[in-house]
């Protein structure tokens, strides 16, 4: 057996993965047992402990039946580890590495972002990760167990720094300023897309051209005649905030098609009918969409792009690069009933059991029909940023209200934010124009007419929804509820956003969810066969 334990975020977003035999088989976030968000294992003792532990809990196995440990080397652990191996120093010298004596690889953050890539599609061919931290354009090409490098685009710091520049001007304060500028976009239309391709282009196949200078000249042109400017994310100006939508959404469509660009090369260079896209950048359903809607089945994303992901990615360092398909990432900490209803006696809680598991789902979907936020707790914990259906907060998209009360009340994020939509399949192919798979929350895609009342909440400007196709792999109990609620009230999904608060992480545990519930602005909880409310009256009312 081959068991291989990576790791990655010593400075933020600290996680672990598990491949046995080259496949995925559990992985974990720190934050979820840390409870602060985004923690690096730097501030937790040096390695992701919790992380790592429920990992190989899952699989379960102990530490002695590790043979490698896969580090991805941030900028914030030590480079040169040779200089760490006597001193004590470095995640290597910590738990698991010295207790099992085992063997330690660093990984290159492009490597494991590429990596990840590989096995999220199927079959061989190119790679393109488009990294955010570092800034980083490269393609690889697939070679049994490695990667090799095909090209490096120059530029990209410069590309960086644009989009740093362009989001300061409009108020953005995320350190991250692509997901400032999808967001700011979300509401507007391309209309400088002209201005942005003469200032951003291709100086030679692999250099990036970035003009700071017409840039600020066209930030300055377009702020000129408002009082506030473009930096006032608040302002009541119509037109002020029109052309913050604009100049965001033209930006993210200007590097959609840089991309594009890329990846047409590949294609018809490489001799493969598909190319990989791994990075941060595609952490935005938006761009993600305008790419697919060019290439169709040639391209295919990585399940989490970003920073989370590269733990994935490190542990399948040294698998058949081209193996294909992670399938759900229900790869988590299990916990059973008896342990749902120990935590639930020991909080001195009053609830109801519920053993009739479709007079439960019935329940629930009475309880959605009348605009309620529910809680929704199964299965294994999710990997990840985004709610896959086993933690999550869920609400029906037809009933009034229902934007306000998840964004306003609920997430505290402005009202216009997107919010999610779980679908299955079979209801994804009846609601949507075209026929979209997005097992892991990657794309948007337009509703059809007769569609969009029973999705009203969810839409954008351009009757579009942020669409999530949930499988019985990958979430079994949602789509039963999905289809229950579907047979009632004909609503094709429902918004499904994390089992958190505010800036928290998603609930790991049933304590956690407990917490979240009562600690928001969730009307009821259903956790297991167990359901929970804040009113002693509804939860003891006889709803049928």
């Amino acid at each position: 057996m081959k068991a291989v334990l990576g790791i990655a975020g010593s400075r933020h977003s600290a996680t672990a993965a598990l491949s046995v035999d080259d496949r995925l088989v559990a992985a974990a976030s720190e934050d979820s047992f840390i409870r602060v968000a985004g923690i690096g294992y730097a501030q937790t003792g040096g390695f992701p402990t919790f992380a790592a532990e429920a990992c190989l809990e899952r699989a379960g196995l102990t530490v002695t039946d590790v043979n490698e440990l896969a580090v991805v080397n941030d900028l914030a652990v030590v480079n040169d580890r040779d200089e760490t191996r006597g001193n004590g120093e470095g995640p290597e010298h910590t738990w698991p590495a010295r207790a099992a004596s085992r063997s330690v690889k660093s990984i290159d953050p492009v490597q494991a972002d590429a990596m990840q890539a590989a096995a999220s599609g199927r079959g061989a061919g190119p790679v393109l990760v488009f990294g955010i931290d570092p800034p980083t354009i490269i393609a690889f090409t697939t070679c049994e167990t490695d990667l090799r490098c095909l090209g490096r685009v120059s530029g990209c710091e410069q590309l960086a720094s644009a989009a740093g520049e362009l989001a300061r001007a409009l108020g953005c304060t995320d350190r991250d300023p692509y997901r400032s500028l999808d967001l700011v976009g979300a509401g507007g239309e391309p209309e400088f897309l002209e201005a942005w391709t003469a200032a951003i282009g291709w100086r030679a196949p692999m250099v990036l051209s970035v003009s700071l200078e017409r840039i600020t000249a066209l930030v300055r042109g377009l702020s000129a005649d408002l009082p506030g400017g473009l930096a006032d994310a608040a302002t009541p100006n119509v037109h002020a905030q029109g052309r913050r939508r604009a100049l965001a959404a033209s930006f993210m469509a200007r590097i959609a098609d840089l991309v594009s660009d890329v990846v047409e090369q590949l294609l018809e260079s490489a001799g493969h009918a598909t190319v990989k896209l791994g990075g941060g950048l595609f952490e935005h359903p938006r761009l993600n969409t305008r790419i697919k809607h060019r290439f169709g089945d040639r391209v295919s994303f990585a399940a989490i792009p970003g920073e989370r992901g590269r733990a994935i990615g490190a542990s399948l360092a040294g698998s058949p690069a081209s193996a294909g398909d992670l399938g759900g990432l229900a790869l988590g900490p299990l916990f059973s009933e008896d342990d749902i209803k120990a935590t639930l006696e020991n909080c001195r809680l009053d609830y109801v059991y519920e053993p009739d598991w479709r007079r439960l789902l019935v329940r629930v979907s009475k309880m959605l029909s009348r605009g309620m936020a529910v809680g929704w707790f199964h299965g294994p914990a999710g990997f990840g940023p985004r709610s896959l259906g086993t933690r999550s907060i869920l609400c029906d998209p037809s009933t009034p209200y229902a934007r306000e009360n998840m964004n306003a009340y609920l997430r505290k994020v402005p009202v216009g934010e997107p919010l999610p939509v779980s679908m299955t399949p079979a209801m994804a192919d009846q609601c949507l124009v075209d026929s979209v798979r997005s097992p892991y929350m990657l794309f948007d895609a337009p509703v059809r007419d007769s569609a969009r009342a029973r999705v009203r909440a969810a839409l954008d400007h351009q009757h579009h929804v942020f669409i999530h196709t949930v499988t019985v792999d990958q979430a079994p109990q949602l789509c039963e509820l999905l289809d229950t609620h579907a047979e009632r009230t004909d609503v094709p999904g429902l918004i499904n956003v994390n089992l958190s608060g505010p800036g928290e992480p998603t609930a790991c545990t049933p304590r956690d969810a407990v917490r979240t519930f009562f600690a928001s602005a969730t009307d009821a909880l259903v956790i297991g066969r167990f359901l929970l409310m804040k009113d002693y009256w509804l939860l003891r009312n006889n709803v049928d």
